[in-house]
């Protein structure tokens, strides 16, 4: 199916926010102690996501504050290790720096759908700023399927 044959549901960002925000909220709690070692992180990424029906099938990543993925790609097929180090700052999601580094950059933001380079179907990406004191080390990036989504919370209603 092309992305023209499939229809993009519209996302509420406040929902979609609201539905994920606690999960993401305690990875980026357990995230901050992890976050300068690559293995332990994807470790944290890999548990979480494992653990938490909420997160779904969603992909999974941490980007540092100079916009360099500074984890693998995590999701429930497994850990994808070729993407670390790839420089993510000029994608649709990207946050400008002065964003990025406002310690008050917390909580969750839903960037607007936009087709995915690695599966080219509709993606959004959530966003959740990472910071430990007053250092925003960079966020948390979890890539949905808007359609995936819509469906699984009118299964929840």
């Amino acid at each position: 199916m092309t992305l023209a044959q499939r229809e993009i549901p519209p996302l509420d960002p406040a929902a979609v926010c609201e539905w994920y925000e606690g999960a993401l909220r305690a990875l980026a709690r357990r995230a901050v102690r992890v976050w300068f070692n690559r293995e332990r992180l994807d470790k944290a990424l890999a548990a979480a996501l494992a653990a938490d029906p909420r997160l779904g099938d969603e992909l999974i990543y941490a980007i540092g504050a100079d916009g360099r993925q500074v984890s693998s790609n995590i999701s429930r097929g497994g850990i994808d290790r070729s993407a670390y180090g790839q420089d993510l700052s000029l994608r649709p999601y990207s946050i400008p720096p002065a964003v990025l580094h406002n310690t008050a950059f917390q909580g969750a933001f839903l960037c607007e759908t936009y087709v995915s380079r690695l599966t080219q179907l509709p993606c959004a990406t959530l966003i959740y700023g990472v910071t430990s004191a007053a250092t925003a080390l960079g966020f948390l990036a979890m890539d949905i399927d808007p359609a995936q989504y819509v469906c699984r919370m009118a299964a929840s209603e």
